[in-house]
């Protein structure tokens, strides 16, 4: 029998309320039911009974993919409440996705549908006396998606877009195909008598207190979007308060493949990284459209932090369905999300989609699919349907969105396009996907550049954590796993060639990871110093991107443990309200495999006060980028790092552990230099 957890007792303007979480969840593998853990998902679940192994680590990804083609069943119960109440309500906050949900056997109705609540109210006939059963039994995606693309009657890029789940989850360039359901927000029951409202909006309106708590903190009052056409093309600047303002910020992905709040570490992870992009001297977080809508933490802490939010709807890389039942369910998404999330003061700006145009435009599809010219004007109508000005998401902001602005689309044209630096937002991909070089971020500097970015491996101790020690080569089966881009390794090789001297095939796999980093820091880094020095024609910078949902290969500026790679520490240097653009031009006058090294000499000293580490090193000729590393590795935080030294310079540098309990008495530090790879004797 289920425990019955969290009683709470209030008014609230709706009467008297009780609003019970059911806790104690049941899973059914291979005819016996086992714990499970709600919130929470089925690979969550199969891991914690020891049913598969960890998804992370090595290739196993690729050996839990049958999870996805299961039907999955899970069970609670609950004692029919004994007070009078005029409603009681079954209330799931999220359903992961297609399931059907039956009390006592009785089908109480299906979901569809990640990003939405979905409440059903409980007649006194359903009910028993004495205990209640829930089963709650879910479908593969790949059934309804077959379904629906048989009734759309052509072939679309992406199968995934006929769902209303995370599409991340079905694998990305830079995550693991993990295609999971279950119950990954909290389940309650609630009972209450007044006026005739939902379960839903009982639950909101309790929640508008904690908004108005951390809605305090954040310092704008007024932030607005300037679209003016122009001398140029199309500006793309906010205002704070009356006064332009150049934007700071990364793109946000989610946190963990199975981004469920409640696990443990996942609140101290959120809280890491939005700290960091502060700490970074970030004013924006670009919440990124192939993920998830973020829970009520993450805009918590942006509210507090200061954190613009540019909130993307879930829609990303594909085009989408028109037919009824797709635009009922997501004009019912776009309501509950956007009252839910506009309420935060941080949500400065809604878009429509991710790249959705952009790839209509400019990816070939038309041809690749051979669609029809009645077909192609069907898909342009149903793309303008859902994201157009006007449309159902343009409306719903509207209506919903406490005066937020909306704009149907980013970028506003693709990277191919001379628009892409004259007009609106730019998703600047030449470097990288084009392979050109980092000075052509000089030349495609665009009014606002949302996304662009380059590769690099992560720390060394992320490494270890996946890959087995006999796997540690850049072309074994892990390494290659944990490379998502079909040309990942070239790319890098190729750039790192050119600015380094040195690429793959003459480094030992971490020395590879460490020049990766400095690499993408050099070159992103320039992109930066473009940007910030083109003013007012570039109003923003947003790179691609901030984080990890798992540890892996990728264009974050920190890894998937919350570590700072070089990029991290060079944004901070170039964000700051102190940069100097001359120091910068100066050191970007040179490519780093241009600059005289010799083999590295230096002394460093380690002491241990109060809990944090510092770390004295001193110089004895010069040395290019310094990297300090905890040896073992502690979780943790170097206040400084990557960094230059001239001869004769003494530099400390602290270094705080993420857990300030931990006995670090014990822990050296080893440094790693560019003179290490490049120096001459």
């Amino acid at each position: 029998m289920t425990v019955l957890a969290v009683l709470v007792l209030a008014g609230c303007g709706h009467g008297s309320r009780e609003d019970i979480l059911l806790r104690e969840w049941h899973f059914l593998y291979e005819d016996v039911w086992y714990d499970a853990r709600v919130p929470g998902c089925i690979h969550t679940d199969l891991q914690d009974q020891g049913l598969i192994d960890n998804p992370f680590y090595a290739d196993n990804e690729d050996s839990v993919q049958w999870i996805e083609h299961q039907t999955w069943t899970y069970r609670s119960s609950f004692k029919c409440p004994s007070g009078s109440y005029e409603k009681i309500s079954l209330l799931f906050e999220g359903i992961d996705t297609y399931a059907d949900i039956y009390l006592n056997d009785s089908l109480l109705g299906k979901t569809a549908n990640m990003f939405r609540p979905h409440e059903f109210v409980l007649s006194q006939a359903l009910l028993k006396k004495g205990t209640n059963v829930i089963t709650v039994r879910f479908y593969p995606t790949s059934t309804f998606d077959s379904m629906a693309l048989a009734a759309l009657g052509y072939d679309v890029p992406d199968h995934r877009v006929f769902t209303r789940k995370a599409p991340y989850q079905q694998g990305w360039d830079w995550g693991p195909r993990l295609n999971t359901c279950g119950l990954w927000k909290p389940v309650h029951l609630v009972m209450w008598n007044g006026d005739d409202t939902s379960a839903i909006q009982v639950l909101d309106d309790m929640y508008d207190d904690r908004v108005a708590k951390y809605a305090k903190l954040f310092p704008y009052k007024d932030v607005c979007l300037i679209q003016n056409e122009d001398s140029i093309g199309q500006s793309f600047t906010f205002q704070v308060d009356g006064k332009p303002i150049f934007i700071k910020g990364a793109n946000w992905i989610p946190v963990h493949s199975f981004p469920i709040v409640e696990r443990e570490g996942m609140r101290q992870r959120y809280r890491h990284l939005l700290c960091s992009a502060k700490e970074s001297g970030f004013n924006m977080i670009r919440v990124w459209g192939g993920g998830i809508y973020e829970p009520e933490f993450f805009y918590d802490l942006c509210d507090s932090l200061g954190l613009m939010v540019w909130q993307d709807f879930m829609y990303s890389c594909a085009f989408y369905p028109g037919d009824r039942d797709f635009l009922d369910e997501a004009r019912a998404e776009a309501r509950y999300q956007v009252r839910r999330i506009s309420r935060h003061p941080c949500v400065v700006l809604w878009c429509g989609n991710n790249e959705v145009q952009n790839g209509w435009e400019d990816w070939g599809w038309q041809q690749q699919f051979g669609y029809t010219q009645a077909q192609q004007e069907q898909i342009k109508a149903d793309i303008e349907r859902l994201f157009g000005v006007g449309g159902l998401l343009d409306s719903v902001v509207k209506e919903y969105g406490n005066g937020r602005q909306y704009i149907p689309t980013s970028p506003l044209y693709g990277w191919g396009h001379p628009e892409c630096v004259t007009h609106g937002d730019s998703h600047y991909w030449g470097v990288w996907w084009g392979e050109q070089p980092f000075e052509m971020y000089a030349e495609k500097t665009g009014r606002f550049m949302s996304e662009y970015g380059f590769q690099s491996y992560p720390e060394w101790s992320t490494i270890q954590n996946f890959c087995p020690k006999s796997q540690l080569d850049i072309n074994s089966p892990t390494m290659k796993h944990h490379q998502k881009h079909v040309r990942g390794v070239e790319i890098i090789d190729k750039a790192m060639q050119e600015y380094y001297g040195v690429d793959s095939h003459t480094l030992s796999l971490e020395d590879f990871c460490y020049v990766s980093q400095l690499l993408q820091a050099w070159g992103v880094g320039y992109g930066i110093l473009q940007h910030i020095k083109r003013q007012p024609h570039c109003m923003g910078t947003l790179f691609w991107q901030l984080n990890d949902c798992w540890p892996v290969a990728s264009w974050s500026s920190m890894d998937y443990y919350g570590n700072w790679k070089a990029l991290q520490y060079r944004v901070r240097d170039l964000f700051s309200d102190k940069v100097n653009l001359q120091k910068w031009d100066l050191y970007y006058s040179h490519y780093p495999k241009d600059v005289p090294l010799q083999k590295p000499h230096y002394k460093t000293a380690v002491k241990v006060k109060n809990g944090i580490l510092y770390v004295t090193l001193s110089a004895e000729n010069k040395l290019r980028d310094v990297m300090l590393q905890t040896s073992p590795h502690v979780d943790g935080h170097f206040d400084n790092n990557y960094f230059d030294m001239n001869p004769g310079q003494q530099k400390t540098v602290r270094f705080i552990p993420y857990d300030r309990n931990i006995d670090i008495s014990g822990i050296d530090v080893t440094v790693k230099t560019l003179n290490d790879i490049i120096g001459q004797k």
